[in-house]
């Protein structure tokens, strides 16, 4: 996935909000855009090194949004709304084993709207989730607790029972973990839901991503640990 707009080196000094950082840029301190509502308490530290992505709309609040994070050497892309796209983008591209059909994109089912379904026989729900935590090469889901998160998951088991295939794909967004597993102490409920899942027939997957300032795509598939 093609990434337009100027990326700016700079240095993260605090996070005042969800919504909101402070990052240097060539001296000067700016306000910027987060684009991702986790925490990212182990990666937003005083002094880490990040890379903005500058806007050309003038009517922006921000003129610039924080898209990249250094971690352990290595970039990780915080942009969570881009997980849907890259995965999007692999089906389409016909790169993701065993994943063919037509998409469609937020597909009301129940109280819920699916990220995707893809057509046959019977058709599949999938859910895409973006991870941004990592500890110790560990990729790990979530970095909140999510109750929509959860939500998702029990949506998704009454549409198998319903007769449709289910997915969860979570999308790391980083090129150096080798394993993923929920992250059980942040939400041992989302957890529990997921291995229910799992018992219960939906496909749960984990890829890595390459990450190049300018492109994003999915890159290895690695197993899931629940």
């Amino acid at each position: 996935m093609k990434m337009a707009g100027k990326k700016v080196q700079g240095i993260f000094i605090d996070r005042p909000n969800r919504f909101e950082a402070i990052v240097e840029i060539d001296g000067q301190r700016e306000v910027v855009h987060v684009p991702n509502t986790g925490r990212m308490h182990e990666m937003l530290l005083p002094g880490t090194e990040v890379v903005v992505e500058q806007s050309d709309n003038p009517r922006r609040k921000t003129q610039y949004s924080l898209k990249f994070v250094r971690k352990k050497g290595h970039w990780i892309c915080i942009h969570s709304a881009l997980a849907n796209r890259v995965f999007e983008e692999a089906v389409q591209s016909g790169v993701l084993d065993g994943v063919k059909g037509e998409l469609s994109r937020e597909v009301a089912y129940g109280g819920s709207r699916m990220d995707f379904r893809i057509e046959g026989n019977p058709p599949t729900l999938v859910e895409v989730k973006c991870v941004t935590y990592e500890k110790e090469g560990l990729a790990m889901f979530p970095d909140a607790p999510t109750v929509r998160g959860q939500r998702h998951v029990d949506e998704l088991i009454r549409a198998v029972e319903a007769g449709y295939r289910g997915m969860i794909v979570f999308v790391a967004f980083m090129d150096f973990v080798t394993r993923f597993t929920p992250h059980c102490g942040i939400d041992p409920i989302l957890g529990a839901k997921l291995k229910e899942a799992a018992e219960k027939g939906i496909t749960l997957r984990a890829f890595t991503c390459s990450i190049d300032f300018d492109e994003i795509a999915l890159d290895r598939e690695i197993p899931v640990c629940l």
